[in-house]
């Protein structure tokens, strides 16, 4: 099989003028795909066509540019929140066990439910320790106690994604436990938001697009949050999650923000995201 060929930034310019897109400034529009390159850029072109290779009526490169600026913008402030919740969910995972099952509850293979997960886990963990063999801590550790690590040490060699999988493998009890005191949350609804804001965060740490994006991983929403929807596949129901498991004075600063950035900017449409007309009243 021979892969496509390259092509000039030139050639990229008038393909997409053939595919309908207006282009009046060449020079912005060849800079921006020096700094941008196409096939990044390709997920945007597809969410702005009608039709197979046909941009929609009026479609322009400044619109492209403004949306992609919107992801940014939008994404940078998601991280904060996630990162909050990430970190606050690794700290009462870690105290509970710890105070509960003693410092090496990491290595008590009765408090999972799963026997096979755990070794999987701990494979991983123990291969993400190897990789910081350096570290103060891992010396320190492997030094004086056979290499052996305690709870709230093993949690921060936890990715998000393997946090939340720890969780999920975790007894229901502890899971309950756990979970009532992130904001009072249901396990089985915790352990699905772990996991699908693990997603986001990835999504969000490594510049992927939110514009127009339908998630494969979604929520499940709580009937105390008001809305229809019992799950959603668009950034909304996310974000009704996200309020939920933050800090309220930061999360309302976000709201407010978000509604300026609405308002004064033409091409920040809030349905492109899943956005109901009574989004304010929700978030």
């Amino acid at each position: 099989m021979v892969l496509k060929p390259a092509t000039t930034i030139t050639d990229q310019i008038v393909l997409l003028q053939q595919r309908g897109m207006v282009i009046s400034d060449i020079t912005q529009a060849s800079d921006f795909l020096q700094l941008n390159h196409y096939y990044r850029l390709n997920i945007y072109f597809h969410k702005l066509m009608d039709s197979r290779d046909h941009f929609s009526k009026n479609t322009t490169f400044s619109q492209l540019i403004a949306i992609y600026e919107n992801d940014i913008w939008l994404r940078n402030r998601i991280l904060p929140f996630l990162e909050w919740i990430e970190i606050k969910a690794r700290s009462i995972t870690a105290n509970y066990l710890g105070l509960n099952h003693g410092s090496d509850a990491f290595y008590k293979v009765g408090i999972y439910k799963n026997a096979s997960q755990y070794q999987q886990l701990q494979s991983k963990i123990t291969s993400q320790i190897s990789r910081n063999s350096k570290d103060a801590v891992v010396r320190h550790h492997q030094k004086n106690y056979q290499n052996q690590f305690p709870i709230w040490v093993i949690v921060e060699f936890l990715s998000f994604n393997m946090l939340s999988r720890f969780f999920s493998n975790l007894q229901t009890s502890d899971k309950k436990s756990i979970a009532k005191q992130f904001n009072n949350s249901n396990d089985r609804l915790f352990e699905n938001w772990l996991h699908v804001l693990s997603v986001q965060r990835n999504i969000c740490a490594h510049y992927g697009y939110l514009f127009r994006r339908m998630y494969a991983i979604r929520p499940i929403i709580a009937k105390s949050f008001n809305w229809g929807p019992t799950t959603n596949g668009e950034l909304f129901a996310q974000l009704l999650v996200i309020k939920h498991l933050s800090d309220p004075q930061q999360w309302q600063r976000f709201v407010r923000v978000l509604d300026a950035k609405a308002t004064n900017d033409k091409y920040f449409d809030l349905t492109d995201y899943g956005f109901p007309n009574n989004w304010k009243t929700l978030l």
